[in-house]
């Protein structure tokens, strides 16, 4: 097919031959910088672009503007309809000239031709495009109005010739520009441009209108039979009325109707008919099925005959091309069947229930409807209401990728589908530049990303531009889409903000299996910290998607038979990725502090790692099994004492890599770790766990007695050896064993090791360890109990009783009940436990008192039966309030928790129950599995920390060991004393019977175990008194727990009379140093008196008291029986919270707990900022109450008394903000914590909105030297964020500057607050609190001031690492038997000076103290392949003599495989912040560009710089320089060996990268170089032999005989030999002949010679 009226028509394209509808503008730059010739070949262009398209009123409609200064109307949209004449007034396109005024043309544009009466037909849903053809810069702006054309929906090509403006251009076209934007040199490639041009603006035009085409649907009406004949007169009316208002047919909206009693009854089905006129003949004879009275209604059975019959393809539903599908209820009276799974499984199936109720209760219609379309309301106007559902359409902060394969088995109409599910995905997201960033890749043979993270600014551009994702077809390479995703649009030049915390998430998108493998380019993705949904459709490979996700598959694996299916997946989707963003981002950091606070309560325990080095495990994969141990060693508290942990690695063979006596600290031990090698070989698990049973024998013979024991067994394949019976063995010696299967390991085996099913992970992958740490770490911390222990408490658990459960996921709810019974302390003084269950109402099962022992608990649990019914959550809640009063066994005054179990949306209000629980002081866990709403799971627990969401019951097995953990409140104030030096001063009178002696030594005992001992923790002493003291042990005697409770256990009492008064005076010498008081390191001091009588010399005890408490002792009076309570006091200094009283010895026993709390109080570390500069930004918004403001007053002030207020300590600042900045007051202004704390009770509201990135900015004044601050002295700075609401403007770029400048930001969230922005301003989710109202600003005061005591800053040495990586590139051919550094003497004499500078890197910007580097080197052959390798480490010169030394035999080469090694090199063993790889080369010996190509690999990688030295003889050392990267403003200078002090040149650019990574300091000023110093005095003289010997050291051991090495070359010629004997003589030769000559002659000759 051709268009008409000239011979240069251009063919038709398959793509325009589809695109037949369309109106396109052409908007033509006429301005005087063209010049006629080139005009005409606009014209020529336009004529062919013209020829190539199906012209007409019905078709495609072109309209045509000029302009210059002016816009010019050349002709509309409506002037003309055929070829013929469109093209005629193309060849008469007058040329105008003048200017560029770009902006106000496209403005032109949208007024005058983009509207109906020009012609446009957007109303009828066509495609609308407009084609911008410039040379020249804009002289007005085009960025707005380009902006509002685009937002009107309309598709913009730009086309920029010569000299335009890309910029101007970018800004003006649709975004991404590889598909809008078009460049060309000059007018006469115009031409050339034709086809690609039409070919995309064909695919737009067909992809716009299938994005415009109107979204039609599937209805189907369902009516009770039981109504009134009068309600059916009404119904009917209301079926005419829709049937009239809606576009009933074949191809646009259709309806079916039913009605329903006992059974269901089909009227006509979705396909029945084709045009209005039918349907509403078919109404006429539509007539109700009168049921009899006894006869039931029942619509849960109705409901499954409906999603099974009513929207199948062969009933009419067209789910499979788009179509929304709506199901309107009718109903008369509730049901006399369940509702429930019906209910549920229908709207599962992505069917919209709209419920209206002609007299059922609202209750069951909220069931029953899909939230929110529930009504009541008269049927006579229910009409519109239908209509306006039916013709509807409808995260905070992260990074959201998607990865859509676009192959040719998918088809147009599906990937039409996609389209559309992407684009419901996008239109729930909070898309913005500083909040949700979204990206799209699409692949098939080969992936191109359309969107980057920066693309799009606006939301519904980038929506508009979804609507139109190209379709291609052909294959599914998976793997190499994630690769190019990871590489190019994971960066920060594409956009991602992974650098600043926030998540990031990629969701693949597929439907069939990949031709290449995904399981290594999935791992590095993930391994990248990005989080990867798969959702496979129709043919996609489940085993290939669980490669792909990230862990755990079932939360991140969606598969649906279809691409219809994918319609109801996007709200599941949706939900999952809205949730786990909020989750990763704020939940899992907190969790995982909570888990290191819970285990560092565990005292003692011997854990050993069984790790699997055979040779199927990669390199990446055996770092990851590293890393996973050392979270294990940063979790626990290390010590020979506490936990202690070994490392067992097998193959073939097992091979003891250390015992658990090796390392006794977590520093060494890490080290130790990082460093095991992995050599390959088998699988023999069971001949290394039978290895183990030896360990775990000589551990306990260590220790002296038994702990618990724990082997972590990790393998990826199945034994070639039986496991089962020597790990029975162990597990018979008390040992728990954990396994965790990788990749091809065999679960029935892995179960078989660790004997519980409970204690077998599975994972994908080795990346996957990660996320698993944490629970086998919580399931070991929960069983110790040591952090539950002593902790009394009433729980109660109110679980969703509803009729939508299964049996079976009912008998999972009472399962995770059981389990956390079983690790709670269940008792009559200890934890109390009650159930309650719910549904339409709450049926108690067992109080607060009924049952103190766990088997009666338990059974209860056994015996208890499902409700059925609706999920009334908020009646529940309002029930279960009065579980915890002392009526029913509560008791208030200990700790009260809540854990509430659903599995649906509450049909009622749940908020305002949940707070007044909360309020009561009982914390409120909620768990919400399947279809539960995380929005009121939020309002019940009122913190995402006691919120959990999972898809389904199963997901209540991976949260029973972390829900017993969090309910022991691990991150409370006082758990355990950590440090103190306490004395027990013990009467041991003769009043006081061995018996009750026990008694005493009990309670020293147990308040021995509420402590920590340690040579650096808690340190103890005993003193016994009668008639005179004895020091029994001091302080500094023992170091360990054991000992000290064996010494305890060994006491005897002395009897005698009760010298009080003398013993207290003779303790005081036992707290000084010498006899192991730390006094002097602000270690607290206690004294515990216990005593059963009147003191002897009770006129002696005030003197020696007030002489302890002026040393900083704190005494404790624990009287027993007949102690006097006045002379208790007078020891106490009348501070009656030390005194403690019991009427019998037996009492005394139990004592512990109550002297505990107050122990802990007062031995709380000191805050290790004892200088610091805090500063106060309080929101004073409108948004705040009164009353709620003076709250706020009252807690800052609380805040600043906790810490050491004066301008030689802590000084304060403070300012308040709204929609404004209000200054308050300076860091130098106020001296006394009295004067701060009156200016602030003084503060007034002003109200406003709350703009706090402006607040961000100007407070950045108060950390200035002028304003008080102490940044420049390295003293920590701070600022304290408090804040009810979301901000008004950005935040993020401010905040980033405050951090960068080393100020610590904590933020203090209140109400329904941004999480997520105020991750972006702290940073980090460890400085983030928040409180649901503001009087819980109380509960988490402590927890403030403990995170700014403990915080360091981004930059602090401890967080800013660096590793620098050494090669060598010598090409020059070797002799067997040379150095590394042999023939270059410059490199040999300044290596160690370079390794000796780089070992430490000066003091950065945001540092206190300098850090130390760590050095590694790697020597490589020509073929990347591996010679030598050392691991980072810190410099150590002996380790160098052996680089240097090392013998090679083969060059070395400068060359992509060099680069690779070491890419690969950083990624296996370095995890620093700041990554340096230094090669000294003698020249490039591969191609530049390649080289340059992966040298940028090498910086995607996260390597921070590439430096080059150039070794002698390099000639062109400005290539070398080619190669380099990450050097800042220091790049021009050339590195070479012999420049002077090259040591000192290479530190100065490695200090600029590291400010640049750590401190966020893109350039630093560094002055000039020093003068050159004067001459040193001479050496010592060495001779040579001892020199050698000094840098060789001693001699080493004799080494084994060599192998025999390759045979040698041909040497060079040698020196001649000595003279030989004469030879024979020979034969005398002929006579010659006789020649006659003269003197004269023979004189000439002398003188010629």
């Amino acid at each position: 097919m051709t268009g008409k009226g000239s011979d240069s028509y251009l063919f038709f394209s398959a793509e325009c031959a589809m695109a037949t509808v369309a109106d396109i503008v052409f908007l033509v730059d006429g301005s005087s910088s063209i010049g006629i010739d080139n005009f005409e070949e606009v014209r020529l262009f336009l004529r062919e672009v013209v020829s190539g398209l199906d012209i007409g009123p019905d078709k495609v409609r072109v309209g045509l503007a000029q302009y210059s200064d002016e816009p010019y109307q050349e002709f509309l949209l409506k002037d003309h309809f055929d070829a013929s004449s469109l093209l005629a007034a193309i060849e008469r396109l007058p040329y105008r000239t003048g200017q560029t005024e770009t902006g106000k043309a496209i403005s032109f544009l949208l007024s005058q031709y983009f509207t109906e009466e020009a012609g446009s037909r957007a109303r009828q849903r066509v495609p609308q495009i407009a084609v911008v053809i410039t040379d020249g810069d804009s002289s007005d702006d085009v960025e707005e109005p380009a902006q509002q054309l685009r937002e009107q929906g309309v598709i913009v090509f730009g086309i920029g010739v010569g000299q335009a403006n890309l910029g101007e251009l970018q800004l003006i076209a649709n975004r991404p520009a590889q598909r809008f934007l078009f460049t060309i040199e000059n007018y006469q490639a115009l031409q050339t441009l034709t086809s690609s041009l039409m070919q995309t603006i064909c695919v737009s035009m067909e992809d716009q209108r299938l994005a415009l085409a109107e979204r039609f649907a599937d209805i189907f009406v369902l009516v009770d039979s039981g109504i009134s004949q009068t309600e059916f007169q009404q119904v009917r009316l209301l079926l005419n009325r829709l049937t009239n208002q809606l576009n009933l047919g074949a191809s646009t909206n259709r309806l079916g109707l039913a009605q329903y009693g006992k059974v269901v009854k089909v009227e006509f089905l979705l396909n029945k008919h084709n045009t209005k006129e039918e349907i509403l003949d078919s109404l006429k004879r539509f007539r109700i099925s009168r049921p009899l009275p006894s006869d039931p209604r029942n619509l849960g059975a109705a409901l499954e005959f409906a999603r099974a019959n009513f929207f199948t393809v062969e009933a009419g539903g067209r789910a499979a091309v788009g179509s929304r599908q709506f199901l309107v209820v009718l109903s008369g009276k509730d049901s006399d069947d369940s509702v429930y799974k019906a209910s549920r499984l229908i709207k599962s199936a992505g069917i919209t229930v709209v419920g209206m109720s002609l007299g059922a209760s609202m209750t069951e219609m909220s069931v029953v409807a899909t939230p929110p379309y529930v009504y009541q309301i008269p049927v006579a106007t229910a009409a519109p209401t239908l209509k306006g559902i039916i013709g509807q359409q409808a995260a905070k902060v992260a990074d959201i990728v998607f990865v859509i394969d676009q192959s040719g088995s998918i088809g147009t109409a599906n990937f039409q589908l996609v389209r559309m599910f992407v684009h419901s995905i996008v239109s729930g997201l909070d898309v913005g530049q500083n909040r949700v960033r979204v990206g799209v890749v699409v692949y098939n043979d080969k992936p191109e990303a359309l969107v980057y993270l920066n693309t799009f600014k606006n939301k519904q551009n980038l929506l508009n531009f979804i609507q139109i994702l190209p379709y291609v077809g052909g294959g599914t390479k998976t793997g190499a889409a994630l690769n190019f995703t990871l590489q190019s649009v994971f960066t920060k030049e594409s956009g991602s903000r992974t650098n600043t915390g926030v998540q990031q998430v990629a969701v693949v998108i597929t439907d069939g299996e990949s031709q290449d493998s995904v399981r290594e380019a999935a791992a590095s993705l993930r391994r990248s910290g990005v989080i990867v949904y798969s959702v496979g459709v129709d043919k996609a490979n489940e085993t290939e998607l669980i490669q792909i996700a990230s862990h755990p598959p079932k939360e991140h694996v969606f598969i649906v038979k279809s691409f219809a299916e994918l319609t109801p997946l996007k709200v599941k989707l949706q939900k999952v990725l809205c949730y786990n963003i909020i989750r990763q981002a704020v939940t899992v950091a907190g969790r995982s502090s909570a888990i290191k606070e819970g285990c560092l309560q565990t005292e003692e325990a011997d854990i050993f790692f069984l790790i699997d080095h055979s040779r199927s495990i990669y390199p990446s994969d055996f770092k990851d099994m590293i890393n996973f141990i050392i979270e294990f060693i940063q979790t626990f508290r290390i010590g020979p004492q506490y936990v202690r942990m070994g490392v067992v690695k097998y193959a073939d063979l097992p091979e003891l890599e250390f015992g658990l006596e090796t390392y006794m600290d977590a520093e060494n031990l890490e080290t130790a770790v990082r460093t095991i090698q992995q050599r390959g070989g088998g699988t023999e698990t069971g001949r290394a766990l039978t290895f183990m049973g030896s360990l775990f024998d000589k551990a306990k013979d260590s220790r002296g007695h038994k702990v618990p024991e724990y082997l972590v067994v990790i393998t990826d394949g199945k034994s070639s050896d039986e496991v089962k019976s020597p790990a029975e063995k162990l597990r018979s010696k008390g040992v728990t064993i954990y396994t965790i299967g990788v990749k091809e390991a065999d679960k029935k085996e892995l179960e078989e090791i660790s004997g519980d099913p409970k204690r077998m992970f599975f994972v994908n992958d080795f990346d996957a360890l990660n996320p698993i740490k944490d629970k086998v770490i919580t399931d070991i911390c929960s069983a110790d109990g040591e952090v539950c222990k002593d902790l009394s408490g009433d729980l109660v658990f109110l679980i969703d009783s509803s009729g939508s459960i299964y049996p079976q996921d009912y008998e999972k709810m009472k399962d995770f009940m059981k389990f956390v019974i079983s690790r709670s302390f269940i008792g009559r003084n200890e934890v109390h436990v009650g159930v309650l269950q719910f549904s339409s109402s709450p049926q108690p099962e067992f109080d607060l008192r009924s049952f103190f022992s766990k088997e009666d608990m338990l059974q209860a649990i056994n015996g208890m039966q499902q409700l059925g019914g609706g999920t009334l959550t908020g009646d529940a809640l309002t029930a279960v309030s009065q579980y915890f009063d002392s009526a029913l066994g509560g008791r208030p005054h200990l700790q009260q928790r809540l854990v509430v179990v659903t599995d649906g949306q509450a049909q009622d209000e749940v908020r305002g129950p949940a707070e007044a629980l909360r309020e009561k002081g009982v914390k409120i866990y909620a768990i919400g599995v399947v279809d539960a709403n995380t929005t009121q799971l939020l309002e019940i627990s009122g913190s995402h920390d006691r919120m959990y969401s999972g898809r389904d019951f199963d997901a209540l097995k991976d949260l029973e060991s972390l829900l017993a953990l969090q309910l022991c409140d691990p991150q409370r104030d006082c758990k355990k004393t950590e440090r103190a030096d306490i004395i027990f001063l013990v009467d041991g009178s003769t009043s006081i019977s061995l018996e009750n002696f026990k008694s005493m030594q009990k309670f020293m005992l147990s308040m021995v175990n509420q402590t920590t001992v340690g040579e650096n923790l808690t340190r103890f002493g005993v003193l016994l008194y009668s008639n005179d003291p004895k020091m029994m042990f001091k302080l500094n005697q023992f170091k360990t727990r054991q000992e000290v409770l064996k010494a305890i256990s060994g006491l005897k009492p002395p009897s005698g009379d009760t010298y009080t008064g003398k013993a207290l005076k003779f303790c005081l010498q036992f707290f000084s140093a010498e006899n192991g008081g730390r006094a002097e390191l602000q270690v607290p001091q206690i004294l515990m008196v216990i005593t059963d009588g009147d003191a002897t010399d009770r006129n002696n005890l005030v003197e020696p008291s007030e002489a302890l408490r002026s040393k900083g002792v704190n005494i404790f009076s624990i009287g027993v029986k007949g102690a006097n309570m006045t002379q208790l006091e007078i020891m106490a200094g009348q501070d009656k919270s030390k005194v403690f009283f019991v009427d019998n010895f037996a009492a005394l026993e139990g004592l512990y707990k109550n002297i505990s709390k107050e122990l802990c109080n007062s031995t709380k570390p000191v805050c290790e900022k004892q200088q610091a500069d805090l500063v106060f930004l309080v929101d004073q918004s409108g948004s705040i109450q009164t009353g709620d403001y003076d709250l706020m007053k009252n807690f800052t002030t609380e805040l600043v008394k906790s810490f050491s207020i004066g301008q030689k300590l802590v000084r304060v600042g403070l300012a308040q903000f709204s929609s404004s900045f209000q200054h308050e007051f300076y860091l130098n202004q106020f001296s006394e914590d009295t004067e701060v704390s009156e200016h602030i009770l003084e503060m007034t509201q002003t109200g406003g909105g709350t703009n706090i990135g402006l607040a961000l900015k100007s407070i950045r004044e108060y950390f200035e030297t002028s304003r008080g601050s102490r940044r420049s002295e390295g003293i920590s700075q701070n600022l304290v964020l408090i804040t009810d609401g979301e901000s008004q403007d950005d935040v993020e770029d401010p905040a980033d500057d405050l951090r960068a400048l080393g100020i610590e930001i904590f933020a203090i969230g209140i109400g329904d607050v941004h999480d997520l922005e105020l991750l972006q301003i702290t940073g980090t989710p460890q400085r983030l609190f928040t409180v649901q109202n503001f009087g819980s600003l109380e509960n988490i005061k402590q927890k403030v001031v403990d995170t700014i005591c403990k915080s360091k800053p981004s930059g602090d040495p401890s967080s800013c690492t660096i590793d620098i990586a050494m090669g060598f590139d010598i090409s020059t051919r070797r002799v067997s038997g040379e150095s590394l550094v042999s023939g270059h003497n410059k490199l040999q004499a300044f290596l160690p000076e370079i390794a000796r500078y780089l070992s430490t890197v000066p003091r950065l910007c945001c540092t206190n103290s300098p850090v130390q580097s760590n050095l590694a080197y790697r020597v490589v052959n020509v073929d990347g392949r591996v010679l030598y390798d050392f691991n980072f480490e810190a410099h150590d010169e002996d380790v160098l003599r052996k680089v240097m030394a090392l013998s090679l035999s083969e060059s070395t080469s400068f060359n992509r495989a060099m680069l690779g090694s070491f890419r690969e090199k950083f990624e296996a063993q370095s995890q620093a912040g700041v990554k340096v790889l230094l090669i000294f080369s003698d020249g490039l010996d591969d191609d530049i560009m390649k080289l340059e190509q992966e040298s940028d690999l090498l910086r995607q990688s996260g390597v921070s710089a590439l430096l080059v030295v150039a070794l002698e003889g390099v000639r062109d050392t400005a290539q070398l320089q080619m190669v380099e990267f990450g050097r800042g403003f220091g790049y021009k200078l050339p590195l070479t060996i012999g420049m002077p002090s090259i040591g000192s040149t290479i530190l100065k650019q490695i200090d600029t990268v590291a400010d640049r990574e750590c401190c966020n300091v893109m350039c630093k000023c560094s002055g000039h170089e020093g003068l050159r110093g004067s001459r040193g005095p001479p050496g010592l003289k060495v001779s040579r032999k001892h020199a050698f010997q000094a840098f060789r050291g001693g001699s080493g051991q004799k080494g084994y005989p060599g192998f025999p090495g390759e045979e040698g070359v041909a040497g060079d010629r040698g020196f001649p030999g000595p003279s030989g004997p004469p030879g024979l003589q020979g034969c005398s030769g002929p006579r010659g002949q006789k020649v006659l000559q003269s003197c004269s002659s023979s004189r000439s000759l002398g003188l010629f010679l």
